[in-house]
């Protein structure tokens, strides 16, 4: 008698340390395949950049989101900003997402935890200060010639569903006003048009 109960309570104890052993390691695989925070970004200008080794380009900052297509080792891609592990990127007219490790960009990390605070300045300095208008005007006035890479569509707006004011055969010479989120403002045959970034070449 004393043997059967014995064997009952040894098997009770093995399958309570199974089960404890089970859920420790579920614990630890979610643990693991959690996405950890990022607590650093790239301070980098926009700029082509190249993909260190095939890459997807997703719709949103997700591993879940919508892939819109694959870069592939040593394509070049139009960067505009990297949020904190994300890197936001103009691919095929689009704008979309790709992990910021896979791609070459050149620039300097920043701890978001040590990045200083800017103090708000005093009011009184702004009485005293007239100059930042002359600063900013110089600014919006600048301008430089730029070379379509291959032809391209001149829209009307900064999106590729807007209205096509014309189209820049490749070669073809353009100014460019500003840029801004992956798109040029340009000056195409006295208006004002709109051509993605990644098709200009300022050489």
């Amino acid at each position: 008698m004393n043997n059967v109960m014995n064997r009952k309570s040894t098997k009770m104890v093995a399958a309570a340390g199974l089960a404890l052993t089970l859920a420790f390691t579920t614990v630890g695989a979610g643990t693991i395949n959690a996405d950890a925070a990022q607590t650093t970004k790239y301070v980098a200008k926009p700029q082509m950049v190249t993909a260190k080794s095939d890459v997807k380009v997703r719709a949103g900052e997700s591993t879940k989101s919508k892939v819109l297509g694959i870069l592939k080792k040593g394509e070049k891609v139009y960067f505009v900003k990297d949020d904190y592990g994300w890197s936001k990127v103009t691919y095929k007219g689009k704008t979309g997402y790709v992990g910021t490790r896979y791609l070459n960009i050149p620039g300097k990390q920043v701890d978001s935890k040590k990045a200083p605070v800017k103090k708000a300045t005093p009011a009184k300095a702004s009485t005293k200060k007239v100059t930042p208008t002359k600063k900013t005007t110089s600014k919006a006035q600048a301008s430089k010639v730029v070379t379509a890479k291959t032809a391209v569509n001149v829209r009307a707006s900064q999106s590729k569903t807007s209205k096509v004011l014309g189209v820049l055969k490749k070669g073809e010479k353009v100014t460019v006003v500003k840029e801004s989120r992956g798109w040029s403002q340009v000056t195409y045959k006295g208006k004002t048009g709109y051509v993605a970034t990644q098709f200009l070449s300022t050489k």
